[in-house]
């Protein structure tokens, strides 16, 4: 009977120490997973930081070569949960306020032709007028 006993502790001892291995290997494959997951949302995330510091200068040389030096230039970006996202500028000069409605449209248009090609991002540019 005493032998018994002893193969069935073994055999529970043995069935315990291989769930308890299992379960540490799935919990560090998961946060191998996880860690992964974040590493590859950081250099995302890097990726547009890059490219919207880029757009912004590239933005505010552009205005001063048409002669609107010293421009405000503000990038605001919406993120939504599925990593779409949406860049507003919002550009403010003395002369871009005495420009007629047609002419601001098209300095707008031409501002969006130097935008960086993402599919996941959409490009607005609006001016900041001065009602005085």
């Amino acid at each position: 009977m005493k032998r018994r006993q002893k193969e069935v502790f073994h055999t529970i001892a043995f069935a315990t120490v291989t769930v308890a291995l299992i379960c540490i290997i799935a919990f560090n494959i998961a946060g191998t997973v996880i860690s992964q997951t974040d590493i590859g949302e950081q250099e995302q995330e890097a990726y547009y930081r890059a490219q919207e510091q880029e757009l912004l200068e590239v933005t505010k040389e552009y205005l001063t070569e048409l002669g609107y030096k010293n421009s405000g230039v503000t990038l605001t970006r919406v993120v939504d949960a599925s990593g779409r996202r949406e860049y507003t500028f919002t550009i403010h000069h003395g002369k871009i306020d005495r420009l007629s409605e047609v002419e601001r449209e098209e300095l707008a248009k031409d501002l969006g032709k130097r935008v960086f090609i993402d599919e996941n991002c959409i490009f607005y540019h609006e001016f900041l007028l001065n009602e005085s």
